[in-house]
């Protein structure tokens, strides 16, 4: 498991494994943080989750020490800032296809002078962080300097590469400042291509993109079934592995179980 204040750095040292969450409940953040998920990806993006309920799931992550990141809706400044203002270790964006999707996604997700994320002091990320010691309100004026600081210290902003134009533009994407992780969107992207997940394009696309983000010295994730598929790619020096989402899982273990009783 990796505690909040550590994912950035943790994934520049080792092959970290995570899962999406898609269940509407925090228990099943106290769940996957008991039996060694190392962070969680809430799923923003496919899952119709409220707001206020990626909020709660966030809170319980960081209340059982387990780094989060917010997978959003879309490119765009209010989905990045909402997720980040839960007090997110990172965010995911989804479908980047052009080195300018790329720099916006991290100008929205940074504090000056880094980016243009705007800054209020009433919000759960920015009151939690207070927290480390004796917190007042209103915050002292070193407290609203302090804050972007290490929040762009802080946050990993993790960039999906999943369309034929994304791959085209792999390149440029990957050489983005400020770019945490190029995760690889297997799903969309074999769908995007028009070829099979098992096909010799795919596979060659994969490669492709791990080629240009090793070039350029950003990290890099992929999506597996479990963490036997996903071991080639860590030996490969890919350290963001995400094992299936929460749904998955729950119905290999119960497949499992109820096979047995069939036997």
């Amino acid at each position: 498991m990796i505690a909040p204040s550590q994912l950035r750095a943790t994934l520049r040292s080792r092959p970290c494994y995570s899962t999406f969450v898609m269940f509407q409940d925090p228990a099943v953040i106290g769940m996957l943080a008991a039996v060694g998920c190392d962070f969680v990806i809430i799923d923003h993006e496919h899952i119709p989750i409220d707001a206020s309920m990626v909020g709660q799931l966030v809170m319980t992550a960081h209340a059982y020490g387990i780094a989060a990141i917010v997978r959003v809706r879309d490119l765009s400044r209010g989905a990045i800032q909402q997720a980040l203002e839960t007090g997110a270790d990172g965010v995911m964006i989804p479908m980047i296809e052009s080195a300018e999707q790329a720099r916006q996604a991290v100008e929205w997700s940074k504090y000056p002078p880094v980016g243009t994320r705007g800054l209020h002091t009433l919000t759960q990320s920015f009151l939690l962080s207070q927290h480390q010691g004796q917190a007042s309100y209103p915050p002292p004026p070193s407290a609203q300097l302090d804050y972007p600081v290490r929040m762009n210290e802080h946050v990993t902003v993790v960039l999906q590469i999943e369309t034929a134009k994304g791959h085209a533009a792999r390149d440029e994407i990957c050489a983005t400042v400020g770019a945490d992780v190029i995760f690889i969107g297997t799903s969309d992207l074999s769908q995007s291509l028009g070829v099979a997940m098992n096909a010799a394009q795919m596979q060659s696309a994969i490669d492709s993109i791990i080629s240009s983000a090793t070039k350029a010295g950003v990290g890099i994730g992929i999506i597996g079934p479990s963490a036997d598929a996903l071991k080639p790619y860590a030996d490969r020096g890919v350290h963001f592995l995400t094992v299936g989402a929460d749904g998955a899982l729950f119905m290999h273990g119960a497949r499992m179980l109820f096979a047995q009783t069939k036997s």
